[in-house]
């Protein structure tokens, strides 16, 4: 996977179903009772993704990846004030009153949501230049259950 461009998440060459799909083929077998189509192995694999993201973010789950490859769920943090780095700046307003205004996530009680992947110690090798990028539909999707009230996730420091 090479990493090219400026900035954060200029992936460009990355992992995709079709490079899944060979390494699939390759593990069961030419000739394997379960040997599937294309188009059948994405279904699956989209369903699966989408039935533990539904598990993460409906029932505050925390899942166990396979192979070592630590959890993944979703937590909360106080924002911290005094920090500028831990609070987002307001562009829209800050531009109309020509001072720097922050959002204070008054909507979720002064908390920051966000996917939390836990890299477990010692299970893989060269673990800081693996990433985790959750689709901006999770993301939009954590928010808007947020924005709903409806549910909670635990608390982080």
């Amino acid at each position: 996977m090479a990493f090219y461009g400026r900035g954060k998440n200029k992936v460009r060459n990355p992992y995709t179903f079709k490079h899944m799909y060979n390494f699939y083929l390759d593990e069961v077998g030419k000739n394997s009772l379960y040997q599937v189509e294309y188009s059948e192995y994405v279904d699956l694999c989209g369903d699966f993704y989408k039935a533990i993201v539904n598990e993460i973010l409906e029932n505050a789950i925390v899942f166990k990846m396979p192979f070592g490859l630590g959890k993944l769920n979703v937590v909360k943090k106080k924002v911290l004030l005094h920090r500028l780095r831990s609070v987002g700046m307001d562009w829209e307003a800050t531009s109309k009153i020509g001072k720097q205004v922050y959002h204070l996530n008054e909507h979720s009680g002064g908390y920051k949501y966000f996917f939390h992947w836990i890299k477990l110690k010692n299970a893989l090798i060269n673990k800081i230049v693996y990433r985790l990028v959750m689709t901006r539909a999770n993301k939009r999707r954590l928010a808007k259950l947020i924005k709903s009230r409806e549910y909670d996730y635990f608390e982080i420091d």
